[in-house]
């Protein structure tokens, strides 16, 4: 049986009796193009590209505009580029409406970019707050995603790479998307960023990096994080005015045997310490072993929650927080104490002593001095490489200029030849110095720049300048350096002891488990203001590591207090960083 006449007669009374606007719906009912749609729902996009043809044939304007639109996509879709163009060639836009409208600016886009234009696309995408139609999606965003970054919309680009990420994951490599997207957002000035910012909804894919660029160059958020902790199990009672809202039992996953058994004892002591020293209402504290492998953990945790608890906090391994995060499920919120490259589950967070901190704190101790043109000297470190570009994307963002930069190997004795050539790139264009160094080579750098004429200025480090240190007669070398550090190692915080006659009397809390200790003590407070720290972008705790709160990527930042080197010893600096956000002692 013909069916032809029978569908030509079904479209035109349709559209007869709909008027325009109704066009897409009349197409809709047509069980032929219903079929057609399926064809290409599955994977036949050729035979419903030749589908939509021998329907268009059939009927006039402006269904056949609609039905030849498709056919040109399931053509573009097919692989069949020309039969694609002769098809959208037929065409008239003005004709067609919703999706059918969406397929055309697409379709449009892509030819653009085929024939090296991408630029001309970029209006193609603009479409408001209309939905893009999950079928085109894919291929939406990364035509969008070139056709915007070769017009200079920046911001558009990166959201659009962002939003192919999320629907594309497994197709991305990671890296190289979060590095393209930074980039195109660091070319951004203050005010296209916090307005880009603010035009994004909380959960949309690109508002973590987003998020996370403005609180590096010490703008404030538009909003909070919708992926942020929120309220704890109901059974809590309400927050005490400060936002102190404690959990109701705790799983403190650490190791408790093995090589690292004796980091886990300085961060459960410090843990128990700051848990000790809050007299109002305390959680349940039960420790579970983590030992030191994923799977380690990952059981540990489902102990944890088959046991009740409502709160998790650790593990302290970067693969075993990886593992936790791997979980499809994870039912109770985690505070894990390392980072990993993947993103926090919902409602978990990530805090860790990283140089990433270090390295925004030196920039924003630099910019507060109006010191804005830095030479940065750095080792040959996956710890001084993080706090570098971390750094850098800080202080240049905020108007600061990195004039020459240069990495310092363990070897030398003498950095003559790359001291001189930094400064030949430098000139006398600097006024601050940045470094990222072990002691050792700290020293002998700093007793070999005035040799190699490099002027008096003021130097910034991080904490790596205490790796190989602690010798006052050698140190006496860095005199005048200042780097960041724990506050609890410079004065008494939140009711904790003292630091030096704490560590006298404890092992765990001496050396370098003090700085473990101080770690975990932060970790008991951050149980207890997580949720108040994610309801407000500008909320902040005053912890033994430094002052801190959420980045936009589900991780505890944290501003250190500063010390210089004094004859050879650590003291507090004279002048801290200027405070700009509200502190919660």
């Amino acid at each position: 049986m013909n069916r032809t006449p029978r569908l030509t007669a079904l479209l035109l009374a349709g559209f007869l009796l709909a008027g325009c606007a109704e066009v897409n719906q009349t197409v809709q009912t047509s069980p032929e193009t219903q079929a057609a749609d399926r064809m290409l729902a599955t994977g036949h996009a050729r035979e419903a590209a030749r589908s939509y043809e021998a329907q268009a044939a059939t009927v006039g304007s402006p269904i056949h505009d609609v039905l030849e639109v498709r056919a040109a996509n399931a053509w573009q879709q097919a692989g069949d580029h020309a039969a694609a163009r002769r098809d959208f060639a037929q065409v008239n836009p003005k004709r067609l409406g919703g999706d059918d409208a969406l397929r055309y600016r697409l379709l449009h886009a892509e030819f653009a970019i085929a024939d090296r234009q991408p630029a001309a696309a970029a209006g193609d995408f603009d479409i408001g707050d209309a939905p893009v139609p999950a079928a085109l999606a894919v291929r939406w965003y990364d035509a969008g995603a070139t056709a915007m970054e070769a017009a200079g919309d920046r911001f558009g680009a990166a959201a659009s790479l962002a939003m192919l990420e999320s629907l594309q994951p497994r197709k991305h490599d990671p890296k190289a998307t979060r590095a393209h997207i930074h980039k195109l957002l660091g070319a951004l000035d203050n005010e296209a960023l916090s307005k880009g910012a603010a035009s994004l909804s909380q959960n949309h894919p690109l508002y973590p990096d987003v998020a996370n660029a403005l609180l590096a160059r010490g703008l404030p958020l538009p909003h909070g994080q919708d992926s942020m902790p929120v309220a704890g199990s109901p059974m809590r009672p309400p927050a005490d005015e400060d936002g102190y809202r404690p959990p109701l039992k705790i799983a403190l996953l650490l190791p408790t045997t093995g090589p690292v058994a004796a980091a886990g004892s300085a961060v459960r002591d410090g843990f128990m310490a700051a848990y000790f020293a809050e007299s109002r209402r305390r959680p349940e504290v039960q420790v579970y072993d983590s030992s030191e492998s994923a799977g380690g953990a990952v059981g540990a945790y489902r102990k944890a929650v088959a046991d009740g608890a409502d709160f998790v906090v650790g593990p302290l391994g970067r693969e075993q927080v990886a593992a936790l995060f791997d979980q499809g499920d994870v039912p109770v919120p985690i505070l894990a104490l390392n980072r990993s490259p993947k993103l926090a589950p919902r409602g978990s967070v990530s805090f860790s002593l990283a140089p990433e901190d270090e390295g925004i704190a030196a920039a924003t101790r630099m910019l507060d001095r109006h010191l804005t043109r830095a030479i940065a000297l750095t080792a040959r470190d996956d710890n001084a490489a993080r706090a570098l570009a971390a750094f850098r994307e800080s202080y240049t963002h905020r108007g600061g200029t990195i004039v020459a930069e240069a990495v310092i190997s363990d070897a030398g004795p003498n950095y003559g030849t790359i001291l001189k050539d930094t400064l030949a790139k430098a000139g006398d264009q600097y006024d601050t110095i940045f470094l990222a160094l072990k002691a050792p080579a700290a020293r002998l750098v700093a007793t070999q720049l005035p040799a190699n004429g490099f002027r008096a200025v003021p130097r910034e480090s991080t904490s790596l300048i205490l790796s190989g240190g602690g010798n006052a007669r050698l140190d006496q070398e860095l005199d005048g350096i200042e780097y960041p550090e724990l506050a609890w190692l410079l004065h008494p915080v939140n009711g904790l002891p003292e630091a030096s006659g704490l560590g006298a009397r404890l092992p765990s809390a001496r050396g370098g488990g003090a700085r473990l200790f101080a770690f975990g003590a932060d970790a008991y407070r951050l149980s207890a203001y997580l949720e108040s720290l994610g309801l407000s972008p500008r909320a902040r705790v005053r912890g033994a590591t430094g002052e801190l709160h959420l980045d936009g990527y589900g991780n505890v930042a944290r501003e250190s207090e500063w010390a210089v080197f004094s004859g050879g010893r650590s003291r507090a600096a004279p002048e801290g960083a200027l405070q700009t956000e509200p502190v919660r002692n």
